[in-house]
């Protein structure tokens, strides 16, 4: 039974995304506190997989993809929100997709990608730290906007810091997806 839990974990982060696609449909009270319960809830179970998974040591490869997948699902579930809802540009929403498809097309053609991408790993942490920071920004406009019933935070300013955050961490992430090719690349050369 313990062995289940940290993939477990991981998993429901798929169920929590869509639960928040579905909450996204109406602006207001209740549905922002469900939205903002889901996402605590929701980086409770990101941050205690891994910790129960290195604890009880049953860390592995399939662990380590359905976090990433649980990640994923919640981050694409954010994303399609803000898409409607703020109108982002579908450009940065196909960017930080596409990324992910690239590492997980590392992952399938790299036979060492987990050790590899220890050396990488600094760059994962960033993008996920700052997707999330990025993510909070809109939870913290929505608050205004259902509690005050204005767009406080609608402002320039506050738009500029979203795009800097959001720039930075879209430039940095795809500099670790060519060093990831890169890994293929060199491989390929060694091998022909």
């Amino acid at each position: 039974m313990r062995a289940q839990i940290p993939n477990a974990l991981s998993v429901s982060r798929v169920f929590f995304g869509l639960v928040i696609v579905l909450l996204s449909r109406h602006l207001g009270v209740h549905a922002y506190v469900a939205t903002v319960s889901i996402l605590i809830v929701a980086m409770g179970s990101d941050a205690l997989d891994g910790y129960f998974a290195r604890r009880w040591e049953l860390t592995s490869e399939i662990g380590y993809v359905l976090d990433a997948v649980g990640d994923r699902a919640l981050h694409l579930a954010m994303l399609l929100v803000l898409l409607v809802r703020y109108r982002v540009h579908p450009v940065f929403v196909w960017l930080l997709v596409f990324r992910d498809v690239g590492i997980y097309a590392v992952r399938i053609l790299s036979k060492d990608w987990l050790q590899r991408s220890r050396e990488l790993r600094w760059i994962s942490l960033f993008h996920a730290t700052n997707i999330r920071l990025w993510f909070g920004l809109f939870v913290l406009r929505e608050g205004f906007k259902v509690y005050t019933h204005s767009d406080l935070l609608g402002t320039p300013t506050f738009d500029v810091i979203q795009l800097t955050i959001l720039w930075f961490t879209i430039t940095l992430s795809y500099y670790g997806l060519f060093r990831s090719f890169g890994w293929l690349t060199n491989r390929d050369h060694r091998a022909g």
